[in-house]
């Protein structure tokens, strides 16, 4: 039973990285109906900015937290002024296909600046354990969900209580309603190619401190807040939180109880058994399935 628990907490840690991730993938998609498969890119970026700023330049955690968030929305916003607006309009695939090709590139990027070598971990955080009766708890889960939770509830408080959270909001709900009612599409589409970023941004800081191994690999990670936004629903907000979660949960314990080697099988195995039962995800909604 304390495997168990301990396996779930942090599955729920890493969970909270995937919901960041998640989020960001799940807004873009709302608001422009593009699927941005550069979203793992983002993240890996960010680790390799975290490496940088932490141990190169020495900066503190917040500091550096801060510097890359700014610098990854800065990102997401050139990446859809210089890219993406001359695409509005056109067909899905071909979109789909330069957000591949931007994924290529940013790739490529890190590998010329950083090179092919492997980095350890960042040991900026506290990496040690503490006890609650038999159950031993990471200290630097608990850090992954605290700023994790945090910033899923700055989101959420901009999404629905500010002026440009309601618009933007407007524009995933209905284009042509908000367009009507004097909102700028391309504002919207671009202010959530900046969060997107951002919170990918945001995930990548503090994925920077627990993965034992730093490279270009961990683009992965975007592929699998894949399952978790598709879990949820792509068209929903709440969906991509949670489906960040269980996504965790589930890949932790099945790490723990058959094997690494099952950790993604199990993830995009229950993907496609949401997929055959409910479309649209558990908490999205039947308008997301297009004809």
């Amino acid at each position: 039973m304390e495997k168990f628990i301990e396996l779930t907490l942090s599955g729920i840690a890493i969970g909270s990285v995937y919901a960041l991730v998640a989020l960001g993938f799940v807004l873009v998609f709302k608001a422009t109906d593009v699927l941005n498969f550069a979203h793992g890119e983002f993240m890996m970026l960010a680790v390799f900015l975290s490496l940088t700023l932490l141990v190169s330049w020495g900066l503190n955690f917040i500091v550096s937290g801060i510097v890359i968030a700014v610098l990854m929305a800065v990102l997401g916003l050139v990446i859809f002024f210089l890219v993406m607006k001359p695409l509005v309009g056109q067909p899905l695939f071909s979109v789909v296909l330069v957000t591949i090709g931007i994924a290529i590139i940013l790739r490529a990027v890190v590998l010329i600046t950083y090179g092919p070598v492997e980095r350890g971990r960042i040991n900026v955080l506290p990496q040690g354990r503490f006890d609650i009766g038999d159950i031993s708890v990471s200290y630097i889960g608990m850090i992954l969900f605290g700023v994790s939770a945090i910033s899923v509830l700055a989101f959420l408080w901009f999404f629905n209580r500010t002026r440009t959270g309601l618009r933007l909001k407007a524009v995933a709900e209905n284009l042509e309603a908000a367009s009507a009612m004097g909102i700028s599409a391309v504002a919207a589409f671009a202010i959530s190619w900046g969060i997107g970023a951002l919170m990918a941004g945001v995930a990548g800081t503090l994925y920077s401190n627990f993965t034992p191994v730093i490279d270009t690999n961990l683009s992965a990670i975007g592929l699998r807040a894949f399952p978790a936004a598709v879990l949820g629903g792509l068209n929903s907000i709440g969906g991509a939180i949670v489906g960040g979660l269980i996504v965790g949960i589930v890949e932790q314990l099945a790490a723990g109880y058959l094997g690494g080697e099952w950790r993604d099988v199990v993830a995009f195995g229950l993907m496609f058994v949401v997929i055959i039962v409910r479309p649209y995800g558990l908490f999205g909604t039947p308008e997301l399935i297009r004809v």
